[in-house]
This record gives structure tokens, C-alpha cells and sequence, in this order.
């Protein structure tokens, strides 16, 4: 699908947050901040607000300009945005550590991309949100999230909605939709594992306490490591295989009562890429000669 045609500096900006989904296009961004505006107006100002900082730091830095403006730099800083304003109240504080954490994965993202080895995935949105945990003395106690309906109509959109803290159905098939108009297959598989992580917390809450407590968690995960394994042109078994191996790792964590947020999916992710191919992303040229 043709990209929306918009000033760099703002194409960039709505492009860091498409690449949460892997996807450099604006429209996938603008669709994910909407969503999220609409069910959490702090979290999506969080969410510009980092990736505006990151904008103005490649800039500043003179950082690699063709990744810079693919968005690579600035999705982990992005969700961040969307993560804290979700989970903590807005204060000044809380500004601050968005900022600094959005300056230091923008540098870390440039480096990590041009090491190539592996792709940088949401990692360091993890430790961004574990270090705003351990400061909770200074940003404010954590606060529920939201959530979303049993029902597997209304828990699947939610659910791919959810990777973006987005928990409204409607929201959840606004982001699903964009992510289709760029790519049908991304779209498909992104469904496939947020569906699958729905069924496997209530199929295993019998034999495993909690498990259902975790849908949102399993549904997250299994979601991004299905669309990310199709970006990275992995089989389709191999696909399967990354679904199957993210629920005992979200349980795994649950059980620790530890908040795993994005973790599994980033561990199988890599686990598989580095096992199979090279991986490249299904948008990028082939190597030269191949």
C-alpha cells in the first residue's frame, strides 16, 4: 500500500511508532496513536512526547539518516511513552525519565542496528519500564492498566491493541486494520498468535493456576512473535514453533510474579533467528548477488 505522503520530520515521528509492528509507515502509527488517544489520552501524549525527543535527537546527532527515518530509532522509546503514562500517574518526574530513556535508546538503537547480528526487537522498552518500577518511590506507585473482555470477538482485537496498551476493541481493530492495509500476511499471523495466546490461558488455567489471569500477557507476546518471525521471513513452522515456545515462557515469568511485559517474545524471537537464517526483514533488499 502507498505510504502517506507527509513532511519528513512528521513521517518520521508516526513511522517510529508503526515500527512497535514492524511496519516504517505512517499510517500504521497514526492509527496506533489515535487508538490509544482514545482510551488513554496521557499515555498517547507519553507516546509522542518520546517519540518527538528521539526525532530531535537523531537530528541533533546526526545519526544514520535513512534508519532514522524508517523510525528504527524511536519505537522502544515510543512504547515506553505509551507504557508509563499507562501504568504511572503524569508528574514531572515521570517526563524526565521518559526523556533521559528516550535520548539512550535512541543511541543504543543506531548502535544496535548498525551491529546487524540480530534485530533490536522492544528489549529495551523492558528495562525501561523494570528501572521505572525500581523507582517508584520517585514516579509514583504503578496503577492497573486496562483490560479486556473474555469473550474471543472481543479479546482478540483487544489483545493485538494491548502490544500498545490499547484496551478497547475498537481501538484494537483500528491498529489491526492498518497493519492489514501494509500487510495481509503480517496482519494474518499477527491475529493467529494473539489468538492462540487467548486459548492457551484458559485452555491451561485447569493445570496451571493464574494461567488465565496471563491472556493478556500470552496474547501480547504470541501476537508479536508471530508477526515479527513473518517479517524476518521464518517458515511457517518455524512460526508455530516460536507460538509454542512463548507460552511456558510467559508462564515461566508469571509464575516468578515477575512483569515480563515484551520479554518472551524478545527471547524466543531471537532464539529462532539466530538458530535459522539471517535474518532480514521481508521489506529490505536482498543482498547483493542472491
Amino acid at each position: 500500500m502507498k505510504s502517506l505522503s507527509l513532511p519528513a520530520p512528521l513521517s518520521q515521528l508516526l513511522k517510529q511508532i508503526g515500527q512497535i509492528h514492524f511496519q516504517d509507515a505512517p499510517l500504521t502509527g497514526l492509527a496506533i496513536l489515535l487508538a490509544l488517544a482514545s482510551v488513554e489520552p496521557w499515555a498517547a501524549v507519553g507516546m509522542a512526547c518520546a517519540s518527538l525527543v528521539t526525532l530531535v535527537t537523531t537530528r541533533l546527532a546526526r545519526l544514520p539518516v535513512g534508519k532514522a527515518l524508517d523510525g528504527l530509532y524511536g519505537y522502544n522509546a515510543a512504547l515506553t511513552g505509551a507504557g508509563l503514562f499507562t501504568l504511572f500517574a503524569p508528574s514531572p518526574a515521570l517526563f524526565g525519565y521518559l526523556a533521559l530513556v528516550s535520548v539512550a535508546t535512541t543511541f543504543v538503537s543506531a548502535r544496535w542496528v548498525a551491529w546487524g547480528k540480530l534485530p533490536a526487537l522492544t528489549i529495551q522498552f523492558v528495562v525501561a519500564m523494570w528501572g521505572a518500577w525500581q523507582l517508584s518511590m520517585l514516579l509514583g506507585l504503578p496503577q492497573p492498566g486496562g483490560g479486556c473482555a473474555k469473550g474471543l470477538a472481543e479479546f482478540l482485537p483487544c489483545g493485538i491493541g494491548q502490544v500498545n496498551f490499547i484496551g478497547s476493541l475498537s481501538g484494537g481493530l483500528a491498529v489491526w486494520l492498518a497493519i492489514i492495509l501494509q500487510s495481509r500476511e503480517q496482519g494474518l499471523w499477527l491475529g493467529i498468535g494473539a489468538a492462540c495466546g487467548w486459548l492457551a490461558a484458559y485452555a491451561l488455567d485447569a493445570v496451571v493456576p493464574g494461567a488465565a489471569g496471563q491472556a493478556i500477557g500470552l496474547a501480547v507476546n504470541l501476537a508479536l512473535i508471530a508477526q515479527g518471525l513473518t517479517v524476518f521471513g521464518q517458515s511457517v513452522a518455524t512460526r508455530f514453533i516460536g507460538i509454542a515456545l512463548g507460552v511456558p515462557a510467559c508462564l515461566l515469568f508469571g509464575a516468578s510474579g515477575l512483569p515480563y511485559f515484551t520479554l518472551p517474545f524478545n527471547l524466543v524471537t531471537w532464539l529462532l533467528l539466530w538458530q535459522g537464517k539471517r535474518p532480514q526483514r521481508l521489506d529490505e533488499p536482498a543482498p547483493v548477488g542472491q
